[in-house]
């Protein structure tokens, strides 16, 4: 069985899906200490005029020091949900598939989420399933397994029965490969060339959301994915 680990990002880009594809288990990772001004609570979409922008979930950042990631909660305090989705939606108006996608990613973002990484793992689910990506997926905080960066993802490896790691390519540069070659789980390395696809203003690297909105269900192609 070959699985794949990673945080679960909110609106993640094509690589993400790409690497969940890959493999035979997903694993979010959402147990580990959140980052501020990464990748889980933003994520980079493209407004009608061709600016690239963060889309920001604000957090609680009162007492966040040395919090999880499934641990931080939305900051209600501010009036996030609208403002999310308006902004996205007057981003993709006019693109091709907004009236099809545009009634379930509202209801995403107004959904009454506590936590952050809920909100994440919605999302991800629904753009899986747009993907038509049917890759079992599984929670990291489920599990018993401790350590910190290779040793953890060991640990995750030997909890599911993995005999295969498939890691990032930026993996070449911080695994420590002989405690998975000790315990004979192979290391793989994904490759991701992003696509060029049609688009009002195409820019590579946002979320998946701008090739939805673009292709709908011509998106799982796009991504280099059998049809």
């Amino acid at each position: 069985m070959r699985v794949a680990i990673h945080q679960p990002e909110h609106l993640p880009w094509l690589g993400f899906f790409h690497k969940m594809a890959c493999c035979d288990l997903y694993v979010l990772l959402d147990s580990v200490q959140f980052t501020k001004n990464n990748y889980q609570n933003r994520n980079r979409l493209i407004d009608q005029n061709g600016v690239v922008y963060w889309s920001t979930v604000p957090v609680r950042m009162v007492g966040h020091t040395g919090k999880k990631l499934n641990e931080m909660e939305t900051d209600d305090a501010q009036p996030w949900r609208r403002k999310c989705w308006a902004r996205i939606a007057a981003s993709y108006c006019r693109h091709p598939f907004f009236e099809l996608l545009a009634p379930k990613v509202e209801e995403i973002f107004m959904a009454d989420y506590r936590f952050l990484v809920e909100l994440n793992i919605s999302v991800i689910e629904f753009f899986r399933k747009e993907l038509r990506i049917d890759v079992p997926i599984i929670r990291a905080s489920s599990m018993d397994v401790a350590g910190t960066r290779s040793q953890l993802l060991l640990s995750i490896c030997k909890h599911v029965g993995a005999e295969r790691y498939l890691s990032g390519p930026s993996g070449r540069d911080y695994l420590e490969t002989p405690i998975f070659d000790a315990h004979d789980i192979a290391i793989d390395y994904h490759e991701f060339s992003h696509p060029v696809y049609s688009a009002p203003i195409f820019q590579p690297y946002l979320s998946t959301l701008d090739l939805l909105m673009n292709h709908g269900p011509g998106s799982r192609a796009i991504l280099g994915l059998p049809v």
